[in-house]
């Protein structure tokens, strides 16, 4: 038997079949921008669970489950995505009309739930984790978030818990698309660690980084290239670290006192470096916690279960079922 899980990311919508050992079997991708309008999107993700099923050679009935991970806030008893600013969707009625166009066989199969909840799914099963409590935080272009608590999703009243990119962590700080200012992931996310960069090179100190010299427009400006100039002991390059450490430490240190998790996984393409950062960032975060003298603490870990982080929102869709 078989599982289909599907990951709508901001760039590509992943989606894979998944056998009973949680391995990709069958995978395949189109870019989100093709499809931004509801109905074209929805269209598409059938199109796409039937490419699937058929390279693969896989018939309806030996599909167990079909999930799809949403970037956004949606109510599983509507079948509404109420809000995903970064998709433009607001009130749309994706989980029926997704299940019309696939048809019969497939549509009483069909999930959905939050991108960050079904990857933080897909972590906790994989991972083969004891923990009772887990938290999950992705950081890649945003912040997102997973919390499971006595092996359940925390889903919250309106389906919109552990929106973590969105706390305010400086009252004065950059307008954030979600309308409030200084949110975690302004300044902790991959995005916002190539924009502190950038603010810094744009200083006198800065124009003396070599950062300077390799890129000249933001857009240039990438992670590869960062950790390349930390590794190297650009100057310039290391203060931001220390400074985005210290956003991401605090925005860490909030979400434990809140959940005190046994365990607190961090997951996206930034982990990659995280040679560089893990340690200053577990002291911080040790210092900061309000159980700091606490005996047992939460245990910051890199994620674990899936070697290719790129598959962990496919593999944790196909899996939303479970919990």
């Amino acid at each position: 038997m078989f599982r289909i899980g599907i990951d709508i990311g901001g760039t590509n919508i992943a989606a894979g079949i998944v056998d009973e050992s949680y391995k990709i079997v069958e995978k395949k991708s189109i870019k989100t921008k093709d499809v931004q309008d509801p109905s074209q999107m929805i269209k598409a993700l059938a199109e796409l669970i039937k490419n699937l099923m058929e390279s693969a050679l896989v018939k309806p009935e030996m599909v167990t489950a079909i999930g799809v991970g949403v970037p956004g806030t949606l109510d599983p008893e509507s079948g509404k995505v109420l809000y995903a600013n970064n998709l433009g969707f607001e009130d749309v009625p994706f989980l029926n009309e997704l299940k019309a166009v696939v048809g019969e066989g497939l549509a009483d199969k069909i999930y959905f739930d939050n991108d960050a909840n079904a990857a933080a799914i897909g972590e906790y099963i994989t991972g083969g984790y004891s923990a009772k409590n887990f938290v999950m935080m992705t950081i890649g272009t945003g912040i997102g978030g997973g919390v499971i608590i006595n092996g359940k999703v925390l889903r919250g009243c309106n389906y919109a818990a552990a929106e973590f990119g969105h706390m305010t962590i400086n009252f004065d700080g950059v307008d954030c698309n979600c309308g409030r200012k200084g949110c975690f992931e302004d300044y902790a996310s991959a995005e916002g660690l190539m924009n502190l960069a950038w603010d810094a090179m744009n200083t006198s100190e800065g124009a003396k980084s070599c950062l300077s010299s390799k890129v000249s427009s933001r857009e240039e400006l990438n992670g590869e290239i960062f950790f390349e100039a930390v590794r190297s002991g650009d100057k310039v390059a290391k203060e931001i670290l220390s400074e985005y450490i210290f956003y991401l430490s605090e925005g860490i240190i909030n979400i434990i006192n809140i959940f005190q998790p046994d365990v607190l996984t961090l997951s996206g393409g930034i982990t990659k470096a995280a040679d560089l950062y893990l340690d200053d960032l577990k002291k911080l975060v040790a210092k900061g916690i309000y159980s700091r003298n606490s005996s047992k603490n939460t245990e910051i870990m890199l994620s674990k279960g899936i070697s290719d982080s790129g598959d962990i929102g496919i593999i944790g869709a196909a899996l939303i079922y479970k919990m």
